[in-house]
């Protein structure tokens, strides 16, 4: 018999913004300052959104990650969620600035009913991933071929092999993740003029007159929610 709604967590699994800005150049001709701070924007519209959903937070950041390939440290991260106790977790990483606490009470929802979620990447990926802990197989899972466009496939296939049915798993909306400069001014094209994440990114950019315009005709609320804020709290005790 599966557990409650609450044995759910979200699993932030990123770079820290420093690395994040050394693996991906946002803006091009800007100092490796002006990479970095826009990574950190990206983690901190992260953490809000997590804080909004009010759902239990395990981070596993660079430092933390265990394997040799993406796939091995990105099945570690769930091992180490499910071994928590949780039985449902939910993994996002910080690159995606449309994310929304929608999106993670939806998917939150769907696993009730289903064994996984996902969130389809425009290019091809994933921007969130959740498994019920009875479809997670840590060598196959590890050994998807991540990172490249065809992860949405594979994820069918390997929804397909643990599941034995197809179409095993709900899609959520379609969003935009961000690994380049022309991903992210595609992105800050499309959202709201006075949109935080837009306000903060442009302020960067572009300077205090950016700011101070935004500024004038947007409420200001800290952006710098804390990891300690949001880290994981332990699952329910289970009825013996």
């Amino acid at each position: 018999m599966r557990t409650a709604p609450a044995d759910t967590a979200i699993l932030l699994f990123a770079h820290a913004a420093a690395h994040e800005a050394k693996a991906k150049t946002f803006a091009s001709g800007r100092s490796a300052r002006t990479n970095e701070k826009i990574a950190d924007v990206l983690l901190e519209h992260t953490l809000a959104v997590v804080r909004k959903a009010r759902l239990p937070l395990i981070p596993v950041f660079t430092a933390d990650q265990k394997g040799n390939t993406f796939g091995e440290r990105l099945a570690n991260a769930f091992q180490d969620a499910f071994g928590a106790g949780y039985q449902r977790v939910i993994c996002i990483g910080s690159d995606c600035p449309t994310l929304a606490a929608t999106d993670l009470l939806q998917a939150q929802e769907v696993l009730q009913r289903q064994n996984m979620v996902v969130g389809p990447a425009e290019d091809g990926g994933a921007y969130l991933i959740g498994m019920h802990i009875d479809c997670f197989d840590p060598e196959s899972f590890a050994m998807l071929n991540w990172q490249t466009g065809q992860v949405l496939h594979e994820l069918f296939i390997y929804s397909f092999r643990q599941q034995a049915v197809l179409y095993g798993f709900e899609l959520l909306q379609k969003r935009a993740d961000v690994d380049s400069k022309e991903d992210l001014r595609l992105v800050l094209e499309g959202l709201p003029v006075f949109n935080r994440f837009r306000v903060l990114v442009l302020g960067i950019l572009y300077g205090r007159a950016a700011r101070a315009f935004a500024f004038r005709h947007l409420l200001r609320k800290p952006l710098g929610w804390s990891l300690r804020e949001l880290q994981l709290r332990a699952p329910p005790q289970q009825a013996q």
